[in-house]
């Protein structure tokens, strides 16, 4: 199946319905568009703060409807948290709802995206990729950004838009400056999170990073504290297989991997592919060869375009005639 565009329907055909994150001072927020196509024209939005309703949905339908007459399709991103509400907005109007996979529909939405501009919609780590990037490593890049509505990767128990979205510009920002050395301004992005968010276990826990290079008791003191307000915090567990891997115990280098991989949500395949991948050369360092395969090849399945971990397989695992999958 190739993706969707404008030449692809007929007059009036189909209605799009399809969200976007934006960024208003320190809220973020939906926007639900329905754009008529084929001639990509907006007919409606809804700005949404919380979870949309029954009644927005109905709303935003019978907007569109007064508009004139109504097509027989609406497409939808598949997983869309109100398609039930979609849904059946659709049947009131004897319409049918299909949903399609995100990239499916990525050809008709950039446009929308563009025009609204990044002042409004939301920025992401994506706006601090090098510019020496790809387009591949740009577009792999998206795939690892949380879903508004996927579980937090601080495993939280809380949905990412209610958790610690409303600090990925400031966290993004501090690990940044804290790579560079610059103390001062890390702790300044550190200090916005706080007061963002309080001291959480991920602010905790980023804080403790920042201090990883400058501070190493101030940054342990930092993860016990992360740990003590949240024991399943996966990045303080991954982050301490690390210390425990520098300082010569692999084995509770590997105990803490496990723990990391345990606690992240299933969703977040940037998180558990870097965790399976370091859990794997740990596990090869002991001769483990059959649980670095199985950590390296679940790494790959989260993310099967990490370079790193092909050449781990193709060099220390699978014979001349395997291929990486």
């Amino acid at each position: 199946m190739k993706a969707f565009k404008p030449s692809d329907f007929e007059n009036n055909e189909a209605w799009l319905i399809f969200r976007l994150d934006a960024r208003v001072a320190n809220e973020y927020l939906d926007i639900y568009i329905v754009m008529h196509l084929p001639s990509e024209f907006i007919l409606a939005h809804d700005i949404v703060e919380w979870d949309i309703s029954q009644q927005q949905s109905n709303d935003l339908f019978n907007q569109c409807a007064s508009l004139g007459r109504l097509p027989s399709r609406v497409l939808l991103t598949s997983g869309d948290p109100a398609e039930p509400f979609f849904r059946n907005s659709a049947v009131t109007h004897a319409m049918t709802l299909e949903t399609h996979a995100a990239p499916y529909l990525e050809d008709l939405i950039s446009p929308v995206k563009k025009s609204f501009g990044e002042q409004f919609l939301s920025p992401s780590t994506i706006g601090h990729v090098s510019t020496d990037a790809s387009e591949e490593d740009i577009e792999a890049l998206k795939q690892f950004i949380p879903d508004s509505y996927d579980q937090c990767p601080c495993a939280s128990g809380k949905k990412y838009k209610f958790c610690c979205k409303k600090i990925v510009n400031e966290i993004t920002f501090a690990m940044v400056a804290a790579e560079d050395g610059n103390k001062a301004e890390a702790l300044h992005w550190i200090a916005k999170a706080k007061a963002l968010a309080g001291e959480t276990a991920e602010v905790l826990c980023r804080e403790a990073i920042v201090y990883s290079f400058f501070d190493l008791k101030k940054s342990n003191d930092l993860l016990e504290k992360c740990l003590t307000i949240n024991p399943n915090h996966p990045r303080a567990h991954y982050i301490r297989a690390i210390d425990l891997k520098e300082q010569g115990d692999i084995h509770g280098a590997i105990a803490a991997y496990q723990k990391a991989i345990s606690y992240y949500p299933e969703s977040d395949h940037f998180h558990l592919n870097e965790s399976y991948h370091n859990l794997g050369t740990a596990l090869h360092e002991i001769g483990d060869l059959t649980g670095a395969r199985s950590a390296w090849e679940k790494a790959l399945l989260y993310s099967p375009s990490d370079k790193m971990t092909q050449e781990n397989l193709r060099d220390f695992i699978y014979t001349p005639d395997q291929k990486i999958f």
